[in-house]
């Protein structure tokens, strides 16, 4: 096939090219056993300068990495035979595929609005679910579950600043309809849940977080030159808060991906990016299972120096649902290539992406095992993996890929991915990739059961240190607030004390005033609306308390 190049550019894209080098909305999710962020232009775990997969995290603990950056790379043939794509990596330098917000249903152009990430716990569902079903009317309006963005929530803008909420066919954040019309309204008794192909018969589950975000790739290609496809990806991150491996150690995302292009996308694949980083950056090795769909990284040797030392976890990517083809066939994980060199330096020309989602090189020349690299347990002596190959350890990076297919216009796609590490006490680096395999299994069972975890999986709630109540015992007025926020600190708290949005931005911070039974945030200039007050206990337990800014 010819493959086209281009010249001139849309105006529309010279000027989003522009917005692409702000900084995305970010939030942090922080109910188990690890903590990460999340940024609102589809970049997972990493906060554009270090790694944010922290695991396991305990307050007041240093800092550990598992990965440096995770997201989707997208790419295939418009019918005059160019290449179209887009991928994460780092956003160095302000480069980027993708940026926050939706698409036009008819245009497929960006319309600037749903940047942010929303944000919605399982105490805020079950608070509005019991407000519910004591009388069939919502006394208290539960501003998280209100201001979720479902489609046609007549309750939206009144939670986002006037904010309007655009109407699409294809829907947006997921909801239990109570009364079955297709539209989202919590005075109905509706609430947001995990969406999930197949399970809308199963009772409704949601996570004890759950965020939602939406981007695009409507923009000038920085990071790697790439045609832009018109893709819409509305991405939902959830994790479960419990105290046991595997489902306390996994962060899930489901990518509910859209076609926005009045063209077929031929030879199509979605793939998944990863940069192992476990712990030290430097002394790591990748592998893959394709009976489990799953991709890692684990340590190269005995000792992960500066990091996790002799009991180095290996984190699994398990690609717990694929794409549909254009016959609505599931498709499997059809290669898993290494990307070799720094990012993006590395991808020097237009076609390297798309060869490396192919599973060719990034040249194009072909791959060993029809690029399926390391497919072996790295304990068999016997099986191809970078152990046998007497590979020396170092930084890894990998793209495992679904196709190719054909990508039709309006067409609706879906992808579910658990992230997770694995680490047994006194387990060597090797061992731990055997308790990962297993793991992972278990994590495979939860999904196939429509994440229901009392018949399906482990889960003891975690109910100090990093999880998170309501701070009933806090004093805080006035609410509504203009100016000046008082905070009467009881003893059992230690500094600082925050202020945030709801997604979990951090917008202002105090130290906690030793001596002093009480201290006040300044917040006025702030726009009105509902904001949280984070506290943290001497025993770690984390306080938030919601509170609105006014301008009367």
């Amino acid at each position: 096939m010819k493959i086209k190049t281009y010249v001139l550019l849309p105006f529309s894209l010279l000027i989003l090219a522009s917005i692409s080098a702000q900084t995305p909305a970010s939030a942090i999710l922080n109910v188990n056993n690890v903590k990460v962020q999340v940024n609102a232009n589809g970049a997972l775990f990493t906060d554009f300068t270090d790694g944010q997969f922290i695991a396991p995290y305990e307050p007041g603990q240093p800092e550990i990495s598992t990965m440096r950056a995770s997201g989707i790379w997208l790419g295939g043939f418009d019918p005059a035979g160019n290449i179209k794509g887009a991928i994460h990596a780092y956003n160095e330098n302000g480069k980027a595929d993708f940026q926050p917000g939706i698409l036009d249903d008819v245009t497929g152009t960006a319309t600037g609005q749903l940047t942010q990430i929303y944000r919605v716990t399982k105490a805020d569902i079950e608070e509005h679910l019991a407000d519910f079903h004591d009388n069939f009317v919502i006394d208290n309006p539960n501003p998280n579950v209100f201001g979720w963005p479902a489609v046609y929530n007549p309750y939206f803008s009144q939670y986002h600043n006037g904010e309007t909420l655009p109407a699409t066919s294809q829907g947006l954040a997921d909801f239990w309809d109570e009364n079955s019309d297709g539209v989202y309204n919590p005075t109905h008794g509706d609430f947001p849940i995990i969406g999930v192909r197949g399970c809308d018969e199963a009772p409704p589950h949601y996570a004890d977080e759950m965020l939602w975000f939406v981007f695009n790739d409507e923009m000038l290609h920085t990071q790697s030159l790439l045609l832009p496809i018109r893709m819409e990806v509305q991405c939902q991150i959830f994790a479960f808060n419990c105290q046991e491996a595997p489902l306390g150690n996994t962060i899930f995302a489901r990518y509910k991906m859209i076609n926005r292009a009045g063209e077929d996308l031929d030879s199509a694949y979605v793939g998944v990016f990863a940069d192992f980083d476990i712990g030290n950056p430097n002394d790591d090795f990748i592998g893959s299972d394709s009976l489990r769909s799953i991709v890692f990284g684990y340590n190269g040797d005995d000792n992960d120096e500066a990091g996790y030392g002799n009991h180095a976890p290996a984190m699994a990517i398990d690609l717990i649902r694929g794409p549909l083809d254009e016959d609505r066939n599931e498709l499997p994980l059809t290669h898993v290539m290494p990307i070799e060199g720094a990012l993006p330096t590395t991808l020097t020309n237009p076609n390297g992406p798309y060869n490396l989602l192919a599973g060719h090189y990034e040249d194009g020349t072909s791959a060993p095992n029809n690029g399926y690299f390391y497919n072996g347990d790295p304990n068999d002596p016997s099986a191809w993996t970078e152990v046998t190959e007497g590979n020396t350890p170092g930084d890894r990076k990998v793209v495992g890929s679904y196709g190719p297919f054909k990508l039709q216009p309006g067409a609706v796609n879906e992808l579910i991915l658990a992230y997770s590490f694995h680490q047994e006490p006194d387990n060597s680096n090797l061992e731990n990739v055997t308790t990962m395999y297993k793991q992972t299994d278990q994590v495979q069972a939860l999904f196939d059961n429509c994440f229901d975890i009392a018949t399906a999986i482990a889960c003891t709630p975690n109910v100090t240190g990093i999880f998170e109540v309501e701070a009933e015992n806090l004093s805080i007025y006035p609410n509504p607030a203009t100016d000046a926020i008082t905070i009467e600190l009881p003893e059992t708290l230690q500094g600082p004390i925050a202020l945030t949005d709801l997604t979990g931005r951090q917008l202002l911070s105090v130290d906690y005033p030793i001596g002093s039974k009480s201290t006040q945030l300044n917040v006025s200039g702030f726009p009105q609306g509902m904001y949280v007050i984070v506290a943290k206990g001497k025993d770690g337990t984390i306080f938030r308390q919601k509170v609105i800014l006014s301008d009367f």
